[in-house]
Protein backbone atom coordinates (compact mmCIF):
# COMPACT_ATOMS: atom_id res chain seq x y z
CA UNK A 1 0.00 0.00 0.00
CA UNK A 2 2.46 2.67 0.99
CA UNK A 3 4.41 1.69 -2.28
CA UNK A 4 1.39 2.23 -4.21
CA UNK A 5 1.20 5.77 -2.35
CA UNK A 6 5.02 6.52 -3.19
CA UNK A 7 4.23 5.27 -7.02
CA UNK A 8 1.38 7.61 -6.88
CA UNK A 9 3.11 10.82 -5.94
CA UNK A 10 5.84 10.33 -7.98
CA UNK A 11 3.11 10.12 -11.07
CA UNK A 12 1.66 13.27 -9.36
CA UNK A 13 5.10 14.89 -9.51
CA UNK A 14 5.70 13.59 -13.36
CA UNK A 15 2.25 15.09 -14.48
CA UNK A 16 2.90 18.27 -12.75
CA UNK A 17 6.33 18.39 -13.69
CA UNK A 18 5.42 17.87 -17.66
CA UNK A 19 2.54 20.41 -17.52
CA UNK A 20 5.29 23.19 -16.92
CA UNK A 21 7.17 21.92 -19.04
CA UNK A 22 4.66 22.25 -21.81
CA UNK A 23 3.37 25.10 -20.77
CA UNK A 24 6.86 27.17 -20.19
CA UNK A 25 7.73 25.82 -24.31
CA UNK A 26 4.23 26.77 -25.38
CA UNK A 27 5.40 30.50 -24.03
CA UNK A 28 8.51 30.40 -25.42
CA UNK A 29 7.95 29.22 -28.98
CA UNK A 30 5.07 31.59 -28.88
CA UNK A 31 6.45 34.71 -28.65
CA UNK A 32 8.99 33.56 -30.80
CA UNK A 33 7.04 32.84 -33.76
CA UNK A 34 4.51 35.43 -33.05
CA UNK A 35 1.57 32.74 -32.89
CA UNK A 36 -0.77 30.84 -30.16
CA UNK A 37 0.74 27.43 -29.20
CA UNK A 38 -2.56 26.05 -27.45
CA UNK A 39 -5.68 26.32 -28.32
CA UNK A 40 -8.20 29.00 -25.99
CA UNK A 41 -10.32 26.44 -24.84
CA UNK A 42 -7.60 24.02 -23.75
CA UNK A 43 -5.79 27.20 -22.50
CA UNK A 44 -9.42 28.02 -20.48
CA UNK A 45 -9.98 24.62 -19.29
CA UNK A 46 -6.33 24.67 -17.77
CA UNK A 47 -6.35 27.72 -16.31
CA UNK A 48 -9.89 27.49 -14.27
CA UNK A 49 -8.31 23.82 -13.47
CA UNK A 50 -5.76 24.81 -11.93
CA UNK A 51 -7.45 27.88 -10.04
CA UNK A 52 -10.14 25.62 -8.63
CA UNK A 53 -7.47 22.64 -7.68
CA UNK A 54 -5.04 25.50 -5.61
CA UNK A 55 -7.88 27.03 -4.06
CA UNK A 56 -9.62 24.06 -2.74
CA UNK A 57 -6.83 21.29 -2.36
CA UNK A 58 -4.43 23.75 -0.87
CA UNK A 59 -7.03 25.00 1.26
CA UNK A 60 -6.76 21.07 2.59
CA UNK A 61 -3.01 20.46 2.40
CA UNK A 62 -1.49 23.76 2.62
CA UNK A 63 1.59 24.55 0.79
CA UNK A 64 2.39 21.02 -0.47
CA UNK A 65 4.42 20.21 -3.01
CA UNK A 66 1.76 19.13 -5.81
CA UNK A 67 -0.29 22.84 -4.92
CA UNK A 68 3.19 24.66 -5.48
CA UNK A 69 3.54 22.92 -9.14
CA UNK A 70 -0.14 23.42 -9.66
CA UNK A 71 -0.15 27.23 -8.42
CA UNK A 72 3.14 27.34 -11.08
CA UNK A 73 0.99 26.71 -14.08
CA UNK A 74 -1.13 29.22 -13.08
CA UNK A 75 1.60 31.95 -13.97
CA UNK A 76 2.81 29.81 -17.20
CA UNK A 77 -1.39 29.50 -18.14
CA UNK A 78 -1.35 33.56 -17.85
CA UNK A 79 1.63 34.01 -20.03
CA UNK A 80 0.38 31.68 -22.54
CA UNK A 81 -3.13 33.28 -22.43
CA UNK A 82 -1.35 36.63 -23.65
CA UNK A 83 0.18 34.79 -26.72
CA UNK A 84 -3.62 33.94 -27.38
CA UNK A 85 -4.88 37.66 -27.01
CA UNK A 86 -1.85 38.95 -28.64
CA UNK A 87 -1.47 36.66 -31.47
CA UNK A 88 -4.80 34.71 -32.12
CA UNK A 89 -7.14 37.70 -33.39
CA UNK A 90 -5.59 37.09 -36.88
CA UNK A 91 -7.07 33.82 -36.77
CA UNK A 92 -10.14 34.85 -35.07
CA UNK A 93 -13.71 34.68 -38.26
CA UNK A 94 -14.44 37.88 -40.08
CA UNK A 95 -18.28 37.13 -39.03
CA UNK A 96 -18.43 38.15 -35.98
CA UNK A 97 -15.14 40.35 -36.32
CA UNK A 98 -12.01 40.71 -34.69
CA UNK A 99 -13.81 43.27 -32.32
CA UNK A 100 -15.24 39.90 -30.90
CA UNK A 101 -12.10 38.36 -30.07
CA UNK A 102 -11.69 39.53 -26.63
CA UNK A 103 -14.87 39.39 -25.39
CA UNK A 104 -15.03 35.48 -26.71
CA UNK A 105 -11.69 34.28 -24.99
CA UNK A 106 -13.26 35.75 -21.54
CA UNK A 107 -16.64 33.87 -22.65
CA UNK A 108 -14.15 30.22 -23.02
CA UNK A 109 -12.37 30.95 -19.45
CA UNK A 110 -15.96 32.22 -17.77
CA UNK A 111 -17.40 28.56 -19.24
CA UNK A 112 -14.38 26.92 -18.11
CA UNK A 113 -15.06 27.59 -14.94
CA UNK A 114 -18.56 26.67 -14.57
CA UNK A 115 -18.14 23.43 -16.42
CA UNK A 116 -15.53 22.50 -13.35
CA UNK A 117 -17.16 23.98 -10.74
CA UNK A 118 -20.44 22.01 -11.81
CA UNK A 119 -18.49 18.67 -11.91
CA UNK A 120 -17.15 19.29 -8.74
CA UNK A 121 -19.90 19.72 -7.19
CA UNK A 122 -21.37 16.79 -8.79
CA UNK A 123 -18.83 14.54 -7.62
CA UNK A 124 -16.84 15.78 -4.97
CA UNK A 125 -13.53 17.56 -4.86
CA UNK A 126 -10.51 14.70 -5.70
CA UNK A 127 -13.05 12.64 -8.12
CA UNK A 128 -14.05 16.06 -9.79
CA UNK A 129 -10.34 17.21 -10.38
CA UNK A 130 -9.50 13.36 -11.55
CA UNK A 131 -12.44 13.34 -13.99
CA UNK A 132 -12.06 16.98 -15.20
CA UNK A 133 -7.98 16.84 -15.54
CA UNK A 134 -8.41 13.51 -17.58
CA UNK A 135 -11.53 15.07 -19.71
CA UNK A 136 -9.65 18.38 -20.44
CA UNK A 137 -6.46 16.84 -21.52
CA UNK A 138 -8.24 14.70 -24.12
CA UNK A 139 -9.38 17.68 -25.64
CA UNK A 140 -6.42 19.03 -25.16
CA UNK A 141 -5.19 16.06 -27.57
CA UNK A 142 -8.13 16.46 -29.77
CA UNK A 143 -7.16 19.92 -30.50
CA UNK A 144 -3.25 20.22 -31.10
CA UNK A 145 -4.00 17.58 -34.01
CA UNK A 146 -6.52 19.88 -35.05
CA UNK A 147 -4.30 22.63 -35.18
CA UNK A 148 -1.24 21.34 -36.58
CA UNK A 149 -3.47 19.86 -39.47
CA UNK A 150 -4.56 23.56 -40.21
CA UNK A 151 -1.08 25.07 -39.96
CA UNK A 152 0.31 22.33 -41.95
CA UNK A 153 3.80 23.10 -40.89
CA UNK A 154 5.30 23.88 -36.97
CA UNK A 155 4.77 27.25 -36.04
CA UNK A 156 4.34 27.84 -32.52
CA UNK A 157 5.22 24.11 -31.73
CA UNK A 158 7.83 22.07 -31.20
CA UNK A 159 8.53 18.17 -29.88
CA UNK A 160 8.86 19.37 -26.37
CA UNK A 161 5.32 20.40 -26.36
CA UNK A 162 4.36 17.36 -28.12
CA UNK A 163 6.36 15.00 -25.51
CA UNK A 164 5.51 16.33 -22.52
CA UNK A 165 2.16 16.23 -23.15
CA UNK A 166 2.28 12.41 -23.80
CA UNK A 167 4.15 11.94 -20.77
CA UNK A 168 1.27 14.28 -18.84
CA UNK A 169 -1.03 11.81 -20.38
CA UNK A 170 0.94 8.35 -19.67
CA UNK A 171 0.60 9.87 -15.99
CA UNK A 172 -2.71 10.71 -15.30
CA UNK A 173 -3.61 7.44 -16.72
CA UNK A 174 -1.55 4.92 -14.85
CA UNK A 175 -2.58 7.43 -12.05
CA UNK A 176 -6.24 6.88 -12.21
CA UNK A 177 -6.66 3.91 -14.46
CA UNK A 178 -4.09 1.74 -13.38
CA UNK A 179 -2.84 2.34 -9.98
CA UNK A 180 -6.59 4.59 -8.76
CA UNK A 181 -7.12 6.53 -5.86
CA UNK A 182 -8.64 6.03 -2.96
CA UNK A 183 -11.29 8.94 -3.77
CA UNK A 184 -12.40 6.84 -6.97
CA UNK A 185 -12.66 3.59 -5.16
CA UNK A 186 -9.63 2.07 -6.97
CA UNK A 187 -8.55 2.54 -10.82
CA UNK A 188 -11.37 3.89 -12.78
CA UNK A 189 -12.31 2.14 -16.12
CA UNK A 190 -13.45 5.51 -17.54
CA UNK A 191 -10.59 7.10 -16.99
CA UNK A 192 -8.20 4.22 -18.22
CA UNK A 193 -10.31 4.08 -21.49
CA UNK A 194 -10.23 8.45 -21.94
CA UNK A 195 -6.63 8.61 -20.50
CA UNK A 196 -5.43 5.82 -23.20
CA UNK A 197 -7.27 7.53 -26.01
CA UNK A 198 -5.25 10.65 -25.33
CA UNK A 199 -1.83 8.54 -24.97
CA UNK A 200 -2.91 7.11 -28.71
CA UNK A 201 -3.63 10.61 -30.40
CA UNK A 202 -0.69 12.05 -28.62
CA UNK A 203 1.51 9.70 -30.11
CA UNK A 204 -0.52 10.61 -33.82
CA UNK A 205 0.36 14.33 -33.29
CA UNK A 206 3.83 13.34 -32.48
CA UNK A 207 4.27 11.45 -35.37
CA UNK A 208 2.25 14.23 -37.42
CA UNK A 209 4.44 17.07 -35.93
CA UNK A 210 7.56 15.15 -36.76
CA UNK A 211 6.72 15.06 -40.75
CA UNK A 212 5.56 18.89 -40.72
CA UNK A 213 7.49 21.47 -42.49
CA UNK A 214 9.07 23.76 -40.46
CA UNK A 215 8.29 27.10 -39.82
CA UNK A 216 10.47 30.02 -41.51
CA UNK A 217 10.08 33.22 -40.28
CA UNK A 218 9.99 36.00 -43.40
CA UNK A 219 11.76 39.17 -42.82
CA UNK A 220 10.30 42.36 -41.75
CA UNK A 221 8.21 44.06 -44.89
CA UNK A 222 8.53 40.66 -46.34
CA UNK A 223 5.44 39.10 -45.28
CA UNK A 224 1.94 39.77 -46.89
CA UNK A 225 -1.13 41.40 -45.10
CA UNK A 226 -1.76 38.80 -42.40
CA UNK A 227 -5.16 39.95 -42.70
CA UNK A 228 -5.76 38.76 -46.27
CA UNK A 229 -3.83 35.08 -45.96
CA UNK A 230 -4.48 33.85 -42.53
CA UNK A 231 -7.69 31.93 -41.95
CA UNK A 232 -9.50 30.90 -38.54
CA UNK A 233 -7.79 27.89 -36.66
CA UNK A 234 -9.36 25.83 -33.95
CA UNK A 235 -9.75 27.95 -31.10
Amino acid sequence: MESTQDYSTLLILLGGLSGIALYAEAARVGLRDKGYAIPVWVIGLNFSWAVIHTLLVGKIEGASLPVVIIAVRIALDILVFYTWVKFGGRHFPENPGEGWFVPWSLLVIVVAFILHSTVIMQFGISPGLAYTAVMQNFVMSLLFIAMLARRKRRKAQSMIIAVAKLTGSLALTILYGVLGAEALDGPNNLLLVIGSLSCLFDLIYIALLSQAKPYEKREPGSEPDARKTVHPEPA
